[in-house]
């Protein structure tokens, strides 16, 4: 029996509700964004980590680089990659990744023509890009960790 004195749920205590848990949902949300940009991230510094220590024992052992076609300068990078090192000669090659032996990598398959998904790597200071390049709160990342001004923090 339902009596007359009985109150249910308010207008006002069910919007209060709405609002805290889409507070929260949108928190969330962000926050799931936030790992998966981080992810990625990561997932690009451990591959040039990989393709750094790959060259370096191909480099020494062949006394060139595993390169794929003709250098590219860096006027032709300028529009695609911002912030080239300072410390880079002009002269910039694909990667070809099947002169590496047991390679895998996330990023980067895409190295017989040039485009986003491919490695490049300077002749002189035999530093690492990824043309496409990761975005990050923001900001567009082509390489990470010791071998950039760029340090990955996490």
């Amino acid at each position: 029996m339902i009596k007359k004195n009985e109150k249910g749920i308010t207008l006002i205590t069910l919007v209060i509700t709405i609002v805290i848990l889409a507070t929260i949902t949108i928190t969330l949300a962000t926050n799931a964004y936030d790992s998966t940009q981080l992810s990625r991230l990561t997932k690009l510094d451990n591959d040039i980590k990989t393709l750094n220590d790959r060259v370096a024992v191909y480099f020494v052992e062949h006394e060139q680089l595993p390169a794929y076609g003709n250098p590219y300068s860096k006027e032709k990078l300028k529009d695609v990659i911002e912030g080239l090192s300072q410390n880079d000669g002009d002269k910039y090659y694909t990667i070809d990744l099947s002169l590496l032996d047991n390679l895998s990598l996330n990023y980067g398959q895409d190295y017989l023509s040039f485009g986003g998904n491919s490695y490049i790597i300077n002749e002189e200071s035999h530093i690492i890009y990824h043309l496409e390049g990761i975005s990050y709160k923001g900001e567009i990342f082509h390489t990470v960790g010791a071998n950039s001004t760029v340090i990955l923090n996490y």
